[in-house]
């Protein structure tokens, strides 16, 4: 095993910092994209107890 230090290129160093803040600043930014989503409108036929239960479950998942 050799005791010289590690370097490391500045282009490789820039691709990873760069990759590193991209990866952690996308959660914050990735919600804003769909918070301006128009809600979405839902027309059901038949809504007996499983229409309900679909309408309560896209409710959950989706802006309707």
């Amino acid at each position: 095993m050799s005791s010289q230090p590690q370097t490391i290129k500045r282009r490789n160093f820039i691709k990873g910092a760069s990759a590193s803040l991209l990866f952690t600043s996308l959660p914050a930014f990735g919600f804003e994209f769909f918070a301006n989503e128009k809600p979405k409108k839902v027309a059901l036929i038949g809504t007996d107890w499983y229409g309900t239960g679909d309408l309560l479950r896209l409710i959950q998942v989706a802006n309707v």
